[in-house]
């Protein structure tokens, strides 16, 4: 359940330096693609405190969610599972990262009305 109440915050609006109340979970890092738009990445240095690495990734496999994975915020529909390679220049040791357990994150039908650049939100474990 937690990536479908995960949901509930707006990762966008700073809520991410924080926790996930009722708990004591903290986001553990950001993923974000790097400027040739292709290759995925992931800062897993999300504080001092923990540094788990940094990799840039490649699309080894894929999946698609499960019909009844949770919708996004505006009800789009789960993305995809995904095993993802390392690239050279991974630090802290990561080979592999899982994208599982998706909650929305679908882009929408058509891009008609919508500003030249916007952001999906989901959440993934």
């Amino acid at each position: 359940m937690l990536s479908k109440v995960s949901m509930a915050f707006n990762l966008t609006s700073g809520e991410a330096t924080r926790k996930l109340a009722p708990s004591n979970l903290a986001y553990s890092g950001q993923h974000f693609f790097v400027p040739d738009k292709k290759t995925p990445f992931f800062n897993l240095d999300s504080s001092p405190r923990w540094t788990l690495g940094q990799a840039p990734c490649a699309k080894e496999a894929n999946v698609s969610a499960p019909a009844d994975a949770p919708v996004g915020q505006k009800g789009e529909k789960a993305v995809d599972w995904l095993k993802l390679l390392t690239k050279p220049g991974a630090t802290g040791g990561l080979q592999e990262v899982y994208r599982v357990e998706t909650a929305g994150g679908s882009p929408p039908k058509t891009c008609q009305g919508l500003p030249p650049t916007f952001e999906v939100q989901y959440a993934a474990q």
